[in-house]
């Protein structure tokens, strides 16, 4: 097995297992508050940890090419922005919605109206 293949594993199995966490996560949440907390990891942590896998092993099996490069950096720097964007906009609409939210939860930053 060659080194670029194990280094493709790991990365890959490391992102498939935050994405997994993050989905027992929310099935154990409370409310949609938390569910958009826990999940954020898959997205900003997961996810990009995958696209670097693939492109280490499509780097590796096909050779170094800039386009590979290009697509993979634009990938994960898209979505780590995009995660955070659309986590709290998500989470402020499922308050503003009227949702349940925990009692547990503190601080309740939107309850004063800002």
């Amino acid at each position: 097995m060659a080194p670029y293949e194990i280094l493709a594993a790991v990365l890959l199995l490391g992102g498939s297992l935050w994405v997994l966490l993050s989905a027992v996560s929310v099935v154990r949440a409370h409310d949609a508050l938390q569910m958009m907390n826990v999940f954020s990891p898959a997205t900003a942590l997961g996810l990009p940890l995958i696209v670097a896998g693939v492109f280490v092993h499509l780097t590796g099996r096909e050779g170094f090419g800039w386009w590979t490069v290009l697509v993979a950096v634009v990938t994960i720097c898209a979505l780590v922005i995009v995660s955070s964007m659309a986590s709290n906009t998500l989470a402020r609409a499922a308050y503003q919605s009227g949702a349940p939210v925990d009692p547990q939860t503190s601080p309740q930053d939107l309850a004063d109206g800002t």
